[in-house]
């Protein structure tokens, strides 16, 4: 039952950091959505070793650092494109799902679209990939690589 909680405070302050502003209500809606979100998308049938609660607290504040650094970045680098700095190259990108839980691949892709300049737009479980549109995919070998090393460096501790 903790796990649980963890979680859904952990999304409620994804969803609220995304808002970019904090109020009762928000809060309440926030954890609404995330709890219908972990009750829709448990682990059912899936073998899973979550990291252990201690671990994933303290490897909570450099994911969250890491995620807010990333926004940054990718904001800056859509505003570059917009302001004609550089040409935009949108595309669809396949990303491959690897070791990721359901809730590991909701959390990538509310990060990853939370980022100006991307969204994603499809699960294929059955080929085990993740479909983003990118506004900038000139290097999709880049975005791939992001994506995998932001999961295994920060993510994978809190959400796997």
């Amino acid at each position: 039952m903790s796990v649980f909680i963890l979680r859904l405070v952990l999304l409620c302050g994804i969803y609220l950091l995304a808002l970019g502003r904090v109020s009762l209500g928000d809060v309440v809606v926030g954890l609404i959505i995330s709890a219908t979100l972990l009750l829709l998308l448990d682990h059912r049938g899936e073998p899973v070793q979550d990291p252990p609660l201690r671990r994933r607290l303290v490897a909570f504040v450099p994911f969250f650092l890491a995620a807010f650094w990333d926004i940054v970045l990718r904001t800056w680098e859509v505003a570059m494109i917009v302001l004609g700095r550089r040409p935009a190259a949108p595309d669809y990108l396949e990303v491959p799902i690897g070791p990721r839980t359901r809730i590991g691949v909701a959390v990538t892709g509310l990060l990853v679209t939370l980022a100006p300049g991307s969204v994603l737009v499809d699960v294929d479980w059955e080929r085990g990939t993740m479909l983003f549109h990118v506004f900038d995919a000139s290097d999709p070998d880049a975005f791939r690589s992001s994506v995998t090393r932001f999961y295994e460096r920060y993510q994978r501790w809190v959400f796997p």
